[in-house]
């Protein structure tokens, strides 16, 4: 209500008996702890926003805060309760700019492994709410997900009944220039370019959803639909937003699977292990890496390498000092083979030596911080992996970018290799030849993390 002052008429704000009384069936011992969940949620978010612990204490006095808060107000409360609240049962109004729905990145996902359930989603896709908070899944309703895409027989696409709009070859070639326009775009200018790139996502979709064409030509569709949400959730991810950055992933894997590109499925769920060993989910980076795997058993060698590399992340963050290195002798292993065999698709043409050591070394890094690898001798090789993409030139493609890829190869430099040989033989009587020592059990592993 309205109140005269000597300033003139303010807005008197009434008591928010509705969230006291929420807050006081939780059993909370203090509103802090709502500030502590709503803080847990921004994370999730991505936001990097921070709520103080006494702030809850000006809402119950009136006050509404601004942006996805209110909302996730709502979503702290539904879950401490274990029943679903509306906005109307926490505030008594709303601002101009709240944000009034959260969901979770797999929310409304589950749809059927069939043409039905692809073009739900791309009703999704193509009407996607301007106010709207994406919280990041973990566990088994995204891991249950990725098994479920390979599991999953692959649909036939066919055009809808009454199609009204004609796809020549033509219309195929300007799709797959926007394809490529969007990852050259990735690489030159990053995540600043999403933006732009997310305005031919509705072209796609609409070619999709109304066009004429034949299964060959659905599937090339459904798969530029899969690179272009790829190319998205990664630069979401490069801005921390977590929820939409997975959310696209998820949408991605389903136009992959739908347009029965197995390479193409093993790169979306191993950029999503990636996704999740960054942010501290080792359990699901590597059920999420498992996956991959299986996924690009068929693959061309630069699309396993580079998948192989990417489940070594996995292996470092959950402190598998074996298994990682397995990984990378793998990754190794099916580069070496590149030359040999079935040529790689266009979006792994990047799959080279420089992109791999670079994942690698970002594995090594990862070992080092978590102490599962003695940092005196992981971080100088890892310095020199990464070396190489640190000095590409802007612009290159790369799996990479906020972070590093894959093998380790013997091969160092003579000045690296003289300093450790010295170390080596000075704190150790007996050097143990191409091998290392494991931190936790002191025992032999595999010559990965030595030259």
């Amino acid at each position: 209500m309205l109140k005269d002052s000597p300033h003139g008429s303010v807005k008197e704000l009434s008591p928010n008996h509705r969230l006291g009384q929420l807050i006081a069936e939780t059993g909370w011992d203090s509103v802090g702890v709502l500030a502590d969940r709503v803080n847990r949620l921004l994370h999730q978010a991505g936001s990097r926003r921070v709520i103080h612990r006494t702030t809850p204490y000006k809402w119950l006095r009136g006050h509404v805060p601004s942006g996805p808060v209110p909302a996730l107000v709502v979503r702290a409360l539904s879950t401490a309760l274990g029943r679903d609240l509306t906005f109307d049962d926490v505030w008594v109004h709303r601002g101009p700019t709240t944000v009034t729905e959260v969901i979770r990145a797999h929310e409304g996902l589950d749809q059927p492994w069939d043409i039905t359930g692809l073009h739900n989603l791309l009703q999704e896709l193509d009407t996607v709410p301007a106010r709207r908070v994406v919280l990041a899944a973990t566990g088994t309703v995204l891991t249950t997900l990725a098994w479920q895409s390979l599991a999953a027989p692959t649909p036939r696409l066919i055009a809808p009944r009454k199609p009204t709009t004609a796809v020549p070859p033509s219309a195929l070639r300007i799709v797959d220039s926007l394809v490529a326009s969007a990852q050259a775009a990735d690489d030159r200018e990053g995540s600043s370019a999403r933006q732009t790139i997310s305005m031919s996502v509705p072209i796609i979709v609409k070619l999709l959803q109304e066009g004429d064409y034949s299964p060959e030509a659905g599937a090339h569709l459904a798969r530029s639909l899969a690179q272009v949400c790829q190319t998205l959730a990664s630069m979401h991810h490069d801005e921390l937003a977590a929820g939409i950055s997975q959310r696209l992933y998820l949408m991605a894997l389903r136009a992959a699977h739908a347009a029965g590109d197995h390479a193409l499925v093993a790169s979306i769920l191993a950029r999503m292990s990636g996704q999740a060993a960054d942010y501290g989910q080792a359990a699901d980076a590597v059920q999420l890496a498992a996956t991959a795997t299986e996924a690009a058993a068929h693959a061309a060698p630069s699309v396993r390498a580079l998948v192989a590399a990417r489940k070594g992340i996995a292996h470092a963050s959950a402190r598998e000092l074996d298994a990682f290195e397995a990984s990378i002798d793998d990754s190794n292993r099916f580069f070496e083979q590149a030359d040999l065999q079935a040529e790689a698709p266009s979006w792994a043409g990047h799959a080279d030596r420089t992109e791999l050591d670079a994942i690698a070394g970002r594995g090594l890094v990862i070992l080092a911080a978590k102490r599962t690898a003695d940092p005196l001798i992981v971080l100088p090789r890892a310095s020199e992996l990464l070396q190489a993409r640190a000095q590409t030139p802007l612009g290159r493609p790369s799996t990479l970018r906020p972070t590093p890829r894959s093998p380790l190869q013997p091969g160092s430099s003579p000045a690296w290799e003289s300093r450790h040989r010295r170390r080596r033989s000075r704190d150790r009587p007996h050097p143990v030849a191409d091998r290392c020592i494991h931190p936790k059990r002191h025992v032999a592993t595999r010559s990965c993390l030595l030259p």
